[in-house]
C-alpha cells in the first residue's frame, strides 16, 4: 500500500483531506483487518490503521497497539476506542482484574496512566467504577476517592464520611455537583486537624446558590481562619435569601466579605441595627477592636445614631451635652493605639472642624500628623460639596504653605475621594490656587502626576484647552477609572482627547534610527492600550493599524531588531488583523504554530524569522516539529530536517539541531547517527578534545530519549559511561520512567551489571521500579559481587530505608533476613551512615527489634576496642523497649559479663541491667539473678562504687515505666532488696535509704493492688486511689519515726527528704498526695508535714494554683493554735502577695495572734 500524502495548504484542510481519505477506505475495505503498526510507516498511515481498527472495533489490535512502545500511537487509539470503555460487552477487558494482570505490565507507564484516566473519565457504569474505586483503596486512598464521582450515590456517600480526609478539592467539587450532601458528610469528617485548607471550602462557593442554608451551615462550623473570601456575587445570594445568617454572626464571617460590598446590600437604618445587634455578641469586643472596619461601618449611618452605637459599644455611661471631644477620649482609652482625633470623622463636619483646627491651632503638632488629621476632616466631609468646599477654602487660607511633600499627599488622597469634576468654577479655583502653589503649572522637578491627571480631565469634558506644560507633565494613562464615573459625553471627551493627544505623537514622527521608533513606537502601544480599556475595536482607527504595517517595512528595510511582541500580545482578538505580520510582531512557537494552522507557506515567506525560532535555544518547538512529522512528513519535516542536519557541525548549534532531529527523524535513523558519535574512551581530555565532537555526544546523550518509539536499552547505554555518563543521565531516567513494566526488570538488570557509577543508579531505579520480591534476590547478588564500599553503602541504606515503612510481615521478615547477612559482612571500617542506622534499634519494625539489636551489638563488637565501646554504649541507650523481649543470655554473656566488672561498666549498661532487673516475672529465674548478681553488687566490696547508685536509681526512675509498658508489677524484687538493704544498713544512720526502701515497697504493693489492667499513661497508673493510699502510707511511717526519735524535729527533716526524693524519681502530683496526707485531722504531724513541703510562689497553671488554695484553706482549719502560728508564718513569707487572703478562716487565727 503506497504512502498516505495529505493534501492542503494548512492543518485544517490536510485534516479534512485525512478524514475524507479514512471515510472512503473504510468503505471500501469495510470489516478488513489493517496491517500491524510499522515503525517504519510515516505516523499518518499508522493512524489510518489504528482509526480503520477503531471503527471496526477490532478488540485485538487495539490491545497490541496499546502495548506498543510509541506513546503517540497509544495515545491515537485510547482516543479513539471510547467505545471499549463505555460498551459493557468489553468489561472483561477493561476492569482492574485484567487490566493490572494482563494488559497494564505490556504497556508503557505513561501509556498506563493515560488509559486510567480515560477510563476515569468516561465509564458512567456505577458497578464497573465500584470495581475500580474498591481496587486502588487497597493501595492509595487519594487515588482512590478520584473514582468516587460515579460510584453509586449512597456507597460514595458513605466512603466520603469514613475517608473524607483523602478527598482532594477538585474530587470534592465534582462529588457536590452531584449531591450537596457531599459536603456536609466531608465537613463532619473533616474537623480540625484535617480541615487545613481554605480551598477546599473555596472550591465549592458554587453551591451557594443552590442551597444558602445548608452551605452556610457549613461554614458556621468551620473556623474562621479558614473561611472562603466570598466574592459579590455570593454575597448577594446570602444577603437577598439569609442575610442574618451573615449579620447575627458578623465577627464570625468578618474576613470572608468584603465590607463594602456587604453595606451595598444595607441601608442606613439596618446598619445601625446591625451594629446595637452584635452588641449582645460575646465576640463584638474583636470587632470594635478593629478601627478602620468599625469606623466605615460608623460612616455609613446616621450622625445621631453613630454616638448611641459608639455609647453602647464601649460602656460609656455619658448623658451630657453633645461634647464630642469627652465621648471619643472615652472611646480612645479602650485602645491599646490611641487614634483620638480619628473619631471625629463620625462627627458632623462642622463639630469635627471646630474640634480638629482648635487642636491643629493649639499645639505644635508634626507635619505627618497635621496631615492625618486633615484627611479625617476630609473623610468626614463625605461626599458633602458644601463641607468640601469650606475644607479647600480653610486649606488655601491656613495650610497652603505647607511642605510639598504633605501638601501632594493632602491633594492626591482629596482627588481620590471626591469628584473633582463636578466641582463649580469657585471651588477650582481654590483647588486651583493649591496646584499654582505646587508648581504644576511650572517648570520643575516635583512629581505632580496626579494633578496634571486631574487638571486634564476638568479642562476636557469643560471643552477648554490644555496648557502645553500640563501635557508635558501627564505621564500617559488610559484614565479607565473614570470610564464609569462621567456621563455618556464626557467620557467621549476625555477619550478623544487623550487618543489625539497619542495619534498627533504618531503623524508628525519622523522616523531616522532606532532611537526615533522605539519614542513613537511607544506612542502607538499607549493608543493601543487605550482603545483596549475603553472597549474599542481597533478596525474603527484604521491609521493604527496602516501606521503599523508602515513600520514594519521600515524594519525590514534596515533590519532592525526591535521587539514588537507587547502589541501581538495586547489583545487575543486583534491578532487576527496582526496575522500578516506576526512573524515581524511576535517571532515565537505559539506564532510558527499559528502559521501551520491558517496558512504554512508563511513559513517560507518569513524563512529569517523562523530561522531565528528554530536556532534559538530559549524556545520549544516541540509542538512544531510533532505537527511537521505527523502532517508534513513529505515536504516542511524533511526541508527541515536537511537544514538540521547541515548545521550539525556548525559551532554553538547542537543542543538545538540534535533535540530538533529527536523529533523529526524515526528511531532508525536517529540512532544511525547517534552511533557514529558514541565515544570510544571513558575519560574526556577536555584540552585535545574537538569541542563541537564532544557537544554532540553530550547532546545525543541527553536526548535520546526522545526518540518515537522508546529507543533500546543498549542504545540508551552507548553513552552511559566514565566521564559521559552525567550527560546520559536524564536519558536514563527518562527511558526507565518510560518503559513497560515487563521490559524494566531487563534494563535494570542491565544497569547493575556495569561499572559503579552506573550501578548506583541502577541500584536507584529498582528500588523505585520494581517490588521487594524481586529486590530481594538482585540486591544480594550486587552485594556478594562486589567489594566496593560506597555500592555496599547504597545497598545497605536503601534496604534499611525499605525495611522501616514495611507493614506486611512476610516482607519484613524477608528484608530482614536480606539486611541481617549486610551486617554480618560488614567490615571494621563502617561507613558512618550505615552506624547511625544500626543503633537506631526503634526505627525498624517491632517483631525484628530483638534480633536487629543483637545482631548490631555483635557488629560493633567487631570494630576497634574505642569505637566498640562507643557504638555498644549507644546501641543499648536506645535499646532499652526491647529489654523484656531480649534473650537472657545474650544479655548475660554479651552485655553485662562478670560482676567483677560492674564497676568499670557505662551507665548505659548500668541502665540497661536496671530495666532487665524489672522485666524478670519468673520466681525461679527471680532468685538466680538475686543470688548470682544482686547480692554480690551490694555487698560491701561494691555498694560504694559509683555504678551501684547509678542502678539503684534507675530501679526507682524505670519502675513506672516498665509498669505501664508491661502491665506487671516486681514486687518481689523490690521487697528483696528492701530485706537486704534492712540488713545492711544501720538506723539512724542510714535513715534516708533505709525510708526510702520502706516507701518503695508500700508503693508497689500499692500499685498491685489498685492498678487498673487498662491503663496507657503514668497519670492513669497513679489513680486517685493508689496516691490515697500512698498518702496514708507515708503518715504511719512519719508517726512511727516521731516516737522512735526523741525530738520530731529530724524526723520531719529527714522524712521531708525522703518523700521529695520519691516525688522526684515518680514524677508524682504532690499537691494531691498532699491532700490525702491531710483527710486526718487528729494527729499534726501531718499538716506540719505538708506545710513545710508546700511550694511557695508561682506554680504551673491555674489548676496547680487552685490546688495550693485548697490546701491552704484545710491547714488553716486545723484547731491547734501552735499550728495555725506556723501556718500563718508560711503565708507571712510566700512569694504570691495573695496568699494571706486565700481562705475566709484565716482572718480569724491570724486576728487572735496579734
Amino acid at each position: 500500500m503506497a504512502p498516505l500524502v495529505l493534501e492542503g495548504n494548512n492543518l485544517g484542510e490536510r485534516h479534512r483531506y485525512y478524514n475524507r481519505v479514512l471515510k472512503e477506505t473504510i468503505i471500501s475495505n469495510r470489516g478488513e483487518t489493517p496491517d500491524k503498526i510499522s515503525h517504519d510507516d510515516n505516523d499518518i498511515d499508522n493512524f489510518l490503521k489504528i482509526d480503520i481498527a477503531s471503527h471496526n472495533r477490532d478488540v485485538n489490535y487495539i490491545l497490541e497497539v496499546l502495548k506498543c512502545k510509541d506513546l503517540l500511537y497509544v495515545t491515537r487509539a485510547i482516543k479513539k476506542s471510547k467505545w471499549l470503555i463505555k460498551d459493557d460487552n468489553y468489561s472483561h477487558i477493561i476492569n482492574p482484574k485484567y487490566l493490572h494482570k494482563e494488559l497494564f505490565p505490556h504497556m508503557m507507564s505513561k501509556a498506563k496512566s493515560k488509559l486510567v484516566l480515560h477510563i476515569r473519565l468516561h465509564l458512567r457504569d456505577e458497578k464497573r467504577v465500584k470495581q475500580f474505586y474498591k481496587y486502588y483503596k487497597q493501595f492509595d486512598k487519594k487515588i482512590a476517592t478520584k473514582w468516587l464521582e460515579h460510584c453509586p450515590l449512597q456507597f460514595a456517600l458513605d466512603e466520603v464520611r469514613n475517608h473524607g480526609v483523602d478527598v482532594s478539592k477538585s474530587t470534592l467539587k465534582r462529588l457536590c455537583r452531584r449531591s450537596f450532601e457531599f459536603l456536609k458528610r466531608f465537613a463532619v469528617t473533616c474537623k480540625k486537624p484535617y480541615w487545613y485548607e481554605i480551598s477546599h471550602l473555596d472550591e465549592v462557593k458554587f453551591l451557594v446558590k443552590h442551597n444558602v442554608e445548608e452551605f452556610l451551615n457549613v461554614t458556621d462550623s468551620c473556623s474562621r481562619s479558614y473561611l472562603p473570601c466570598f466574592k459579590d456575587k455570593h454575597l448577594k445570594i446570602i444577603m437577598k435569601k439569609c442575610p442574618e445568617r451573615i449579620l447575627n454572626n458578623f465577627y464570625h464571617y468578618f474576613h470572608a466579605v468584603k465590607h463594602p460590598n456587604l453595606i451595598k446590600y444595607m441601608n442606613k437604618k439596618s446598619i445601625t441595627d446591625f451594629l446595637m445587634n452584635c452588641l449582645k455578641t460575646v465576640d463584638f469586643s474583636g470587632f470594635c477592636s478593629k478601627i478602620d472596619a468599625f469606623m466605615f461601618f460608623l460612616s455609613k449611618i446616621a450622625y445621631a445614631d453613630r454616638i448611641q452605637v459608639l455609647k453602647a459599644c464601649y460602656g460609656i455611661e455619658w448623658d451630657g451635652p453633645d461634647d464630642f471631644n469627652l465621648l471619643f477620649n472615652a472611646v480612645d482609652n479602650k485602645f491599646t493605639t490611641p487614634c483620638n482625633f480619628r473619631w471625629h470623622q463620625c462627627a458632623p463636619y462642622d463639630i469635627a472642624f471646630q474640634e480638629i483646627t482648635k487642636l491643629i491651632n493649639e499645639n505644635e503638632i508634626k507635619s505627618d500628623v497635621r496631615l492625618s488629621m486633615l484627611n479625617t476632616l476630609l473623610y468626614s466631609a463625605g461626599s458633602n460639596f458644601y463641607n468640601i468646599s469650606h475644607l479647600l477654602k480653610y486649606y488655601h487660607d491656613v495650610h497652603i504653605n505647607e511642605p510639598h511633600k504633605y501638601k501632594k499627599s493632602f491633594v492626591n488622597e482629596l482627588l481620590s475621594c471626591v469628584a473633582y469634576y463636578k466641582f463649580d468654577s469657585g471651588m477650582w479655583k481654590l483647588l486651583d490656587d493649591i496646584f499654582c502653589s505646587m508648581e504644576v503649572y511650572m517648570n520643575s522637578s516635583l512629581d505632580v502626576t496626579k494633578c496634571a491627571e486631574a487638571i486634564i480631565v476638568d479642562i476636557t469634558i469643560h471643552d477648554q484647552n490644555v496648557p502645553e506644560i500640563i501635557e508635558r507633565k501627564f505621564q500617559f494613562d488610559t484614565l479607565k477609572c473614570y470610564k464609569n464615573k462621567l456621563s455618556v459625553v464626557e467620557r467621549e471627551k476625555l477619550f478623544e482627547y487623550l487618543y489625539n493627544s497619542q495619534v498627533k505623537k504618531i503623524k508628525e514622527a519622523t522616523i531616522t534610527n532606532e532611537k526615533e521608533f522605539k519614542e513613537v513606537f511607544e506612542s502607538l502601544e499607549n493608543t493601543l492600550k487605550l482603545l483596549t480599556d475603553w472597549n474599542k475595536n481597533v478596525t474603527a482607527y484604521p491609521i493604527l493599524l496602516n501606521k503599523l504595517q508602515e513600520w514594519i517595512k521600515i524594519i525590514k528595510q534596515f533590519d532592525w531588531d526591535i521587539d514588537l511582541s507587547s502589541i501581538y500580545n495586547l489583545h487575543k482578538p486583534w491578532r487576527k488583523y496582526l496575522f500578516d505580520d506576526s512573524f515581524i510582531l511576535y517571532p515565537s512557537q505559539p506564532v510558527m504554530l499559528n502559521a501551520l494552522k491558517h496558512n504554512q507557506n508563511m513559513l517560507n515567506m518569513f524563512k529569517k524569522s523562523v530561522d531565528c525560532i528554530r536556532y534559538d535555544e530559549k524556545i520549544s518547538l516541540l509542538p512544531v516539529l510533532s505537527k511537521l512529522k505527523i502532517y508534513y512528513a513529505d515536504t516542511l519535516a524533511k526541508e527541515w530536517t536537511n537544514e538540521y542536519l547541515s548545521r550539525l557541525n556548525e559551532p554553538g548549534k547542537q543542543k538545538v539541531v540534535i533535540q530538533s532531529l529527536s523529533v523529526l527523524l524515526s528511531q532508525k535513523d536517529f540512532l544511525d547517527i547517534a552511533k557514529k558519535y558514541v565515544p570510544q574512551e571513558t575519560k574526556i581530555n577536555w584540552e585535545k578534545a574537538d569541542k563541537i565532537e564532544c557537544d554532540c555526544q553530550r547532546y545525543f546523550a541527553n536526548n535520546i530519549h526522545r526518540v518515537r518509539p522508546l529507543p533500546p536499552t543498549d542504545a540508551v547505554l552507548w553513552f552511559a559511561k566514565g566521564d559521559y555518563l552525567k550527560f546520559a543521565v536524564t536519558s536514563l531516567n527518562a527511558t526507565l520512567a518510560k518503559v513497560s513494566h515487563v521490559d524494566r526488570e531487563e534494563y535494570i538488570s542491565k544497569l547493575i551489571s556495569v561499572p559503579v557509577s552506573l550501578q548506583k543508579h541502577g541500584i536507584r531505579m529498582a528500588i523505585a521500579k520494581l517490588t521487594i520480591e524481586k529486590l530481594i534476590p538482585i540486591f544480594e547478588t550486587i552485594w556478594e559481587s562486589t567489594k566496593n564500599s560506597s555500592i555496599r553503602t547504597i545497598l545497605f541504606l536503601t534496604t534499611h530505608k525499605i525495611l522501616c515503612i514495611q507493614t506486611r510481615k512476610s516482607r519484613i521478615l524477608k528484608l530482614w533476613k536480606m539486611l541481617k547477612f549486610f551486617i554480618e559482612n560488614l567490615s571494621d571500617r563502617v561507613d558512618s551512615r550505615i552506624k547511625r542506622k544500626i543503633y537506631n534499634v526503634g526505627k525498624v519494625p517491632k517483631i525484628i527489634q530483638v534480633d536487629y539489636f543483637m545482631t548490631g551489638f555483635l557488629c560493633f563488637k567487631r570494630l576497634p576496642d574505642k569505637l566498640a565501646e562507643k557504638y555498644k554504649n549507644v546501641i543499648i541507650n536506645k535499646s532499652g523497649g526491647i529489654v523484656e523481649t531480649c534473650d537472657r543470655k545474650f544479655i548475660e554473656d554479651e552485655i553485662l559479663g562478670s560482676v567483677d566488672d560492674f564497676p568499670s561498666k557505662s551507665s548505659f549498661v548500668v541502665s540497661f541491667f536496671a530495666r532487665y532487673l524489672l522485666s524478670i516475672t519468673d520466681t525461679e529465674m527471680e532468685l538466680t539473678i538475686y543470688e548470682s548478681r544482686i547480692k554480690p553488687l551490694f555487698s560491701s566490696e561494691y555498694y560504694s562504687c559509683e555504678n551501684s547508685k547509678i542502678l539503684i536509681n534507675n530501679l526507682f526512675t524505670n519502675l513506672l515505666d516498665h509498669v505501664l509498658r508491661n502491665k506487671t508489677v516486681p514486687v518481689n524484687l523490690f521487697k528483696k532488696l528492701r530485706d537486704h538493704f534492712k540488713n545492711k544498713l544501720t538506723f539512724p544512720e542510714d535513715y534516708v535509704a533505709l525510708r526510702m526502701w520502706e516507701v518503695t515497697c508500700d508503693l508497689v504493693e500499692i500499685l498491685e493492688r489498685h492498678t487498673p489492667n487498662n491503663y496507657e499513661t503514668k497519670d492513669d497508673i497513679l489513680n486517685t486511689a493508689v496516691l490515697t493510699e500512698f498518702g496514708k502510707a507515708c503518715l504511719k511511717h512519719l508517726q512511727n519515726d516521731t516516737k522512735l526519735l526523741e525530738s520530731p524535729i529530724p524526723a520531719f527533716e529527714c522524712f521531708m527528704k525522703t518523700i521529695e526524693e520519691m516525688f522526684d524519681f515518680y514524677e508524682m502530683h504532690k499537691l494531691k498526695i498532699y491532700k490525702y496526707m491531710l483527710e486526718d485531722q487528729n494527729t499534726v504531724e501531718n499538716y506540719i508535714l505538708v506545710l513545710k513541703m508546700l511550694p511557695i510562689g508561682l506554680l504551673w497553671g491555674d489548676d496547680e494554683e487552685k490546688e495550693r488554695e485548697e490546701i491552704i484553706k484545710i491547714l488553716c482549719s486545723h484547731p491547734s493554735k501552735e499550728f495555725q502560728i506556723l501556718c500563718h508564718q508560711y503565708l507571712l513569707y510566700s512569694k504570691t502577695q495573695d496568699d494571706r487572703l486565700k481562705c475566709g478562716g484565716l482572718e480569724a487565727p491570724y486576728t487572735m495572734l496579734q
